[in-house]
């Protein structure tokens, strides 16, 4: 069940994933390291001004409507609430954090781009609020396509501007900023269609949101901090353009998540709903699976990247190579923490993720501001692999801890995955294939 979801959720993640490299490819080709760099750095800092915000609430909502402890109904309600108040909170602070320093962090930040920032942080809050009920209600193939469609359309609004000759920095967030508008408005169409759309506010859900939230929403939030605290230093200490440049490097090393990121999305609801002996026993073959087909994407992905960047972003974008190298190590070993954090938050555990956050978020900011000034770019990269690393070795650590599971069990493939891989890949082909006759 869990393979197959998986495999479903990482083809439609696939059009997600060619959307956004659409979108890279564009953005950079169009504007250059410097208008991607203010695009990365714009959409970066409206995402972290709503994910501080939230409080982890609806991220609790994805475990409670798993479990149907309350009606569907209610937690709607007060988890929409809750958004709208958060979203005010956020665009309160990310206002007074841009006058204060509009002279010195931001002086690359124009006041229109300022404008888009704000906009774009309170439709990231709802769009994040609705999916997390579309997920809770254990549907990640809707909540894959949610995602999807505010690349697809932020592409293709992208597409028409550059083909007018209006394609700059300041126009592609306004493009992106559509797109999150249309994935909110999707989500919303698909919560609807259960319970009626409406405010109000259960504060014996809220109690208990918050309660198993906050600490889901401190892992998370200084997990995200891992993986992008380093491209906001890099601003702070390099530039905008050598944002732009890192952010290729990072761009194409993510690809690689796109399959451990389905499987993880997969099981935290699944893991949830199931008992406490099945979640042990499919969590280590997850495991070793995502590992295996994420390596096997890195060797490859070192092999052409060289020729990949020349041809796809030109010469001038060479700068972003060796990060990329210097990530790939990473990129492999986090693969696996991105699954067992999902098993951890799936069995009522998701205090063991904070735990690592924690401890990874200091060591990132240490070795930032210890590799940045000297090696640039490539320091970053550097310390992102290591904080990786360590996560993926405390996370298997804890893993083993509540499973009992074994190292070689959880992270070497096995010969029966192949048999599986089979089986799997059989199985999906037919259903898309009956899914097709159907629909002509």
């Amino acid at each position: 069940m869990i393979l197959r979801k998986g495999l479903l959720t990482i083809i439609i993640q696939s059009f997600q994933l060619v959307a956004l490299v659409g979108i890279t490819i564009l953005v950079t080709r169009v504007t250059g390291a410097q208008g991607r760099g203010i695009y990365t750095l714009v959409g970066t800092v409206a995402i972290v001004a709503a994910m501080i915000t939230t409080l982890g609430i609806s991220w609790a909502g994805i475990h409670y409507i798993g479990k149907r402890l309350f009606p569907l109904a209610d937690v709607v309600s007060t988890l929409l609430t809750v958004s709208f108040a958060s979203s005010a909170v956020a665009l309160a602070g990310l206002t007074a954090a841009y006058f204060i320093f509009q002279n010195s962090y931001f002086h690359e930040v124009s006041m229109a781009q300022a404008v888009i920032m704000l906009a774009l942080t309170a439709l990231l809050q709802l769009t994040t609020t609705s999916a997390s009920i579309v997920l809770g209600m254990n549907r990640p193939l809707h909540y894959a396509v949610i995602s999807m469609i505010q690349l697809v359309v932020a592409l293709v609004i992208q597409v028409v501007l550059a083909a007018a000759g209006y394609l700059t920095a300041t126009s592609a967030l306004i493009a992106l900023t559509v797109g999150a508008a249309t994935s909110a408005g999707f989500a919303l169409v698909l919560v609807a269609r259960e319970v009626p759309l409406r405010l109000g506010l259960d504060s014996k859900i809220l109690r208990t949101f918050l309660g198993f939230g906050i600490r889901g929403y401190t892992a998370n939030l200084m997990m995200f901090l891992n993986y992008r605290l380093d491209a906001l230093i890099v601003n702070g200490l390099r530039g905008a353009a050598s944002v732009g440049y890192y952010s290729i490097a990072t761009a194409m090393a993510e690809t690689l998540w796109y399959g451990a990121n389905a499987f993880a999305l997969v099981m935290f609801p699944h893991v949830s709903s199931l008992d406490r002996k099945e979640a042990d026993r499919i969590t280590p073959v997850v495991c070793r699976n995502t590992v295996f087909l994420t390596l096997i994407g890195a060797v490859v992905m070192f092999v052409v990247s060289r020729q990949l960047i020349l041809i796809v972003f030109g010469s001038g974008m060479t700068p972003a190579l060796h990060p990329l190298w210097l990530l790939l190590p990473g990129i492999v070993t986090l693969s696996v923490a991105k699954v067992i954090s999902s098993y951890l938050s799936g069995i009522g555990k998701p205090i063991y993720s904070t735990y690592i956050a924690a401890a990874t978020l200091v060591l990132t900011i240490a070795l930032d501001l210890l590799l940045i000034p000297p090696y640039g770019i490539n320091g970053a990269a550097i310390a992102s692999s290591i904080v990786y690393t360590c996560t993926a070795v405390a996370s298997v650590l804890f893993f083993r801890f509540e499973s009992g599971a074994g190292l070689m069990e959880t992270l070497v493939v096995r010969p029966e995955d192949f048999v599986r891989y089979r089986r799997v890949f059989d199985s999906t082909v037919r259903r898309l294939f009956a899914l097709s006759a159907a629909r002509s």
